[in-house]
């Protein structure tokens, strides 16, 4: 999939919209939060205190960018 800087798409019921050609701006379809989030980072509390503990996990905001991305 061609991925569009500055162009919203829907994953599941995210929202991921690409700042950079790495790193998109993730947010429920409701709007509560906006994530800074790539293909390996993420500043929910999800992943912050999850990956301290397993160096592999993935919050769902990185799956959905690496769903895009692929």
């Amino acid at each position: 999939m061609q991925i569009k800087v500055n162009e919203p798409y829907m994953v599941d019921d995210l929202v991921v919209y690409f700042v950079s050609e790495k790193e998109a701006l993730v947010t429920d379809y409701d709007c509560r939060f906006e994530l800074e989030t790539t293909t390996d980072r993420c500043n929910c509390c999800t992943f912050r205190f999850r990956s301290c503990r397993d160096s592999g996990f993935q919050c769902r905001h990185i799956k959905a960018v690496r769903k895009l991305l692929k």
